[in-house]
């Protein structure tokens, strides 16, 4: 029989999110071994080993329910953040929490204002509630705040700044955000992606908790995914305004973040060393590969991040040459291709590689 129950109108239009190509899928469809994928952000070197310490410990409690008020989590978050404790959301990575505080604000016929490009969960949020995505362009790979208060209108109730941003990697400095801020009104909800905080060294970025008691329109997203190699749990975190915090612990799901993710978040806190360490290889990898792009010819984004995006004529057939040389990369659109940063052996890897797909694709890129 044929599905008949007639569904929200705005759902059926929704591209659904496209995840990198598994390591597994590759290897099963060429009959390879040793694929590498550097197309997902993910941390090359994994988590702290006193994550995975912790996390076999707390294997043996999971038939009890998560602590749902997530106390000990919250507490450490507190002290690592310098910021009180009801000033902490937490989400099943910061993916829910980009959608939960949508569903918070959101009205149909309702505005939201992001990067394009940007990260495709904002278009997506936009599209759930029934609001109006109102994207505006980069400029030299780069928020243009300055145009996003020019698209700021009666109807906007939500902003989203990717700082730095999915996919070019690029950032504004954190005075930039904060002149948005003072134009923008109070009752518009910005919402400051951090997702790759941990990664920034330019010093102009940092200290954006700091102005949040200037801004209680201001919420603060970062997450445990990429720095601290927890994607696989998925449990990300939020700073927000304490009374915006209250009701946000009254419209999350019961138990929406999970007791191994939890313990595996507490854990990672107390290494900060070893992240500092994943750091460090992914300053350096870095600018292996920027320097490896550039001598091919090829002009990438100034990133933050730990990956790098560029321009590039036929990029899908680039994507496609390179999965059959085991390299998963991630096309972004018909011009573009990112890279993230990797391991010594998987950076030179996918440079190499790289360099024969150009040569065997007649691609010219000087």
């Amino acid at each position: 029989m044929k599905f008949s129950v007639p569904l929200r109108k705005n759902l059926l239009g929704i591209k659904p999110y496209i995840p990198g190509k598994p390591i597994e899928e590759l290897e099963r469809e060429l009959g390879i071994r040793n694929a590498s994928k550097i197309a997902s952000n993910e941390n090359p070197l994994g988590p702290s080993p006193k994550v995975i310490q912790a996390l076999e410990t707390a294997l043996a409690k999971i038939s009890r329910y998560p602590d749902g008020g997530a106390h000990n989590l919250s507490a450490a978050l507190s002290s690592y953040l310098g910021v009180n404790p009801n000033q902490i959301l937490l989400g099943n990575g910061s993916n829910e929490l980009l959608v939960l505080l949508g569903q918070m604000v959101l009205n149909p016929g309702d505005e939201v204002v992001f990067a394009e490009p940007g990260f495709i969960i904002y278009p997506l949020v936009s599209q759930l509630f029934e609001a109006v995505a109102k994207p505006v362009p980069l400029k030299d790979y780069i928020h243009d705040l300055q145009a996003f208060g020019k698209a700021l209108s009666p109807k906007t109730r939500l902003v989203y700044i990717c700082n730095p941003n999915n996919p070019t990697g690029t950032m504004v400095p954190l005075l930039a955000v904060e002149a948005f801020l003072k134009i923008c009104p109070p009752d518009v909800l910005v919402v400051l992606d951090e997702a790759y905080y941990e990664y920034v060294e330019e010093k102009t970025y940092f200290e954006s908790l700091r102005i949040m008691e200037k801004y209680p329109n201001l919420v603060v997203l970062r997450t445990f995914s990429k720095a601290f190699g927890l994607a696989g749990l998925r449990i990300g975190y939020g700073i927000s305004h304490p009374e915006f915090s209250e009701i946000f612990q009254k419209t999350r799901q019961p138990f929406n973040v999970n007791s191994l993710a939890m313990t595996g978040a507490e854990a990672a806190l107390t290494d900060i060393p070893h992240m500092k360490k994943v750091v460090a290889l992914n300053s350096s990898m870095r600018k292996n590969l920027y320097t490896g792009l550039t001598r091919l010819g090829l002009k990438p984004a100034p990133t933050q991040a730990n990956f790098l995006y560029f321009n590039i004529p036929n990029a899908p057939e680039l994507y496609q040459q390179l999965l059959q040389k085991g390299v998963i990369i991630r096309p972004m659109g018909p011009t573009a291709l990112r890279v993230t940063t990797g391991t010594e052996e998987e950076t030179e890897n996918f440079l190499n590689k790289f360099e024969e797909v150009l040569m065997s694709s007649g691609v010219k890129t000087k």
